[in-house]
């Protein structure tokens, strides 16, 4: 049983492998900037995945800024972009408790560790030995509305003291310990519709419309101790803005 979950899940995942894929080709120069990708037939033959597979991988592609769609002419990789989110100092909050309008009872949690793939080592803006992957779903009651994927470098779980024995201690410093006061933040929000299946378990949104949040989580020497991407339903997404003092 356990053989066959872990064969339907890797069957689920097969669109990230897809795009570490194309991440990697992009880097080496394979697709410079500018440059128009083949077209989904054409592509989707020549990575032996189906069209649906390559769709998949190409959103994810698009939410990182990697790949842009033009209607009707096709996915053109996108140039390097030098624009960084505003880095903020002080006590934070976690997005999917600051920005949706529904509260929740249970954070379901599941992690894994792996070797960092080329996308992720970038994303963390160093080398590390081994990521911790955690994925988190939130629940009130039998629904599951958001979900949040989290990368940390192995060195950091070493440094937090963590013992991963102990799904507690990550749950809690990923929910509440890293938006204390001693740590940064930097986020970005953009529009995507790739939440559901990136949740993978659950179906967050049967209208597939998402806001994303991705955040970057600074220790006390600018060192990036997470990041992450939590996937919010459009129709559950509030911001308040608050002004400065009178």
């Amino acid at each position: 049983m356990a053989y066959e979950a872990n064969r339907k899940k890797e069957t689920r995942l097969k669109h990230v492998r897809v795009y570490d894929q194309l991440y990697r080709l992009i880097q080496e120069g394979v697709f410079p900037a500018g440059s128009q990708l083949p077209s989904e037939p054409v592509l989707a033959g020549q990575l032996s995945v189906s069209r649906m597979t390559l769709r998949r991988a190409l959103a994810l592609l698009q939410e990182d800024h990697l790949v842009k769609n033009i209607r009707g002419k096709g996915n053109f990789i996108c140039a390097p972009s030098s624009c960084t989110p505003p880095f903020e100092t002080g006590k934070t909050r976690h997005p999917i408790y600051s920005c949706c309008a529904q509260p929740f009872g249970e954070v379901e949690l599941e992690f894994r560790i792996e070797p960092p793939t080329e996308a992720i080592t970038q994303s963390l803006g160093q080398k590390s030995a081994a990521v911790v992957i955690a994925d988190r779903w939130y629940r009130q009651g039998d629904t599951v509305s958001a979900y949040s994927l989290s990368f940390i470098p192995i060195e950091v779980i070493a440094g937090q003291g963590l013992d991963l024995n102990r799904e507690q201690e990550l749950k809690t410093f990923l929910e509440t310990s890293v938006y204390s006061g001693e740590y940064g933040s930097a986020c970005a929000l953009t529009y995507t519709t790739t939440g559901n299946f990136t949740a993978v378990k659950y179906v967050l949104s049967h209208d597939s419309a998402f806001i994303l949040v991705q955040e970057t989580i600074y220790g006390r020497e600018r060192q990036i101790l997470v990041s992450s991407k939590h996937y919010i339903p459009v129709e559950l997404f509030e911001v308040h803005l608050v002004s400065g003092e009178v």
